[in-house]
């Protein structure tokens, strides 16, 4: 007898979970494609994030390389400016202006004029070699006329070399100006001393003078510390010993000290030093405590191992 299979055959249940499996299966591959394409999106949306952070990187290099463009710019055309400058002056057409005559004498032997001259204005606290190159392009030549400048007049110069130029400071370059326009080279390096890169809104009495790193750059000025006794002409380090052994440690305390009191210290050291002449080292001293340095430079230089 032959068995016939009919649906009525298959269980009940079967008949729902077949398309339940079904079902399954197809929204199984759905996702799977779905996870797919989420999975690229984010791929592709976190490329393009980097690539957003790499071309803001870019922008912000170009921005700065800008800047310095302009600021190389300006040299150049301060350069060519000098050089115009100097070829009308060597023809002779050009008369010069009184606000660019030279205002410091060059006296014979003056060696602080004769290096620092009229127009280094580099040695203002606050003005580098791209600064000077800007000024002179601005028609701002030597320390006359920039001692003739108003703080917003040089404001404004500054303010049309970008964002880098606008937190300079330029309120005591006018003054550090005259003072080097008049030879009064001790007192910009006084007031030097009492500025923060040429701000006067941050007093620093123990801060480097700009004057003073250029005389010593040129050899004109030599590098002393502080109270070192050895800058006064005479003293080495074996008396600096003695001295300093005795109280006197600072050039004041030098300065205040009789040439009597002097002498003893050194008798009483021996006869080596007794050789040693400190007529005037009292006068050395206070020269140096009071900051006179052209003065006791030039004294120095007449002296014979500290001997008038």
């Amino acid at each position: 007898m032959t068995t016939l299979f009919t649906f009525c055959d298959i269980p009940w249940w079967l008949s729902w979970l077949l398309p339940f499996l079904l079902g399954l299966v197809l929204g199984w591959l759905l996702w799977s494609r779905f996870k797919a394409l989420f999975d690229q999106s984010q791929s592709d949306l976190s490329a393009s994030q980097h690539k957003l952070s790499e071309l803001s990187l870019e922008i912000e290099n170009m921005r700065k390389n800008h800047a310095l463009v302009e600021g190389d710019l300006a040299i150049c055309r301060g350069k060519l400016r000098e050089i115009e400058l100097a070829g009308k002056s060597t023809g002779g057409a050009t008369k010069v202006s009184k606000t660019m005559a030279a205002t410091v004498p060059l006296a014979a032997g003056d060696k602080w004029a004769a290096a620092i001259g009229t127009d280094q204005l580099q040695i203002i606290e606050g003005i580098g070699p791209k600064m000077e190159a800007i000024l002179k392009e601005n028609q701002i030549l030597n320390f006359a006329t920039l001692a003739a400048s108003t703080s917003g007049k040089l404001r404004d110069i500054l303010n049309q070399y970008g964002d880098k130029y606008r937190i300079i400071d330029p309120g005591t370059w006018p003054q550090q100006a005259q003072l080097a326009s008049e030879g009064k080279y001790n007192e910009l390096i006084q007031l030097q001393k009492s500025l923060d890169g040429g701000r006067s809104d941050t007093l620093a009495d123990n801060t480097d003078s700009k004057l003073e790193k250029f005389l010593i750059k040129a050899g004109i000025l030599k590098k002393w510390k502080q109270d070192d006794l050895k800058a006064i002409e005479g003293i080495g380090p074996k008396i600096e010993g003695l001295l300093i052994a005795e109280g006197i440690k600072t050039w004041r305390q030098l300065a205040d000290t009789s040439i009597d009191v002097i002498k003893g210290i050194l008798e009483k050291a021996g006869p080596r030093y007794q050789l040693a002449d400190p007529a005037t080292w009292p006068k050395q001293a206070e020269m140096a405590a009071t900051g006179r340095w052209e003065e006791l430079q030039n004294y120095q230089d007449a002296l014979n191992g500290g001997r008038e």
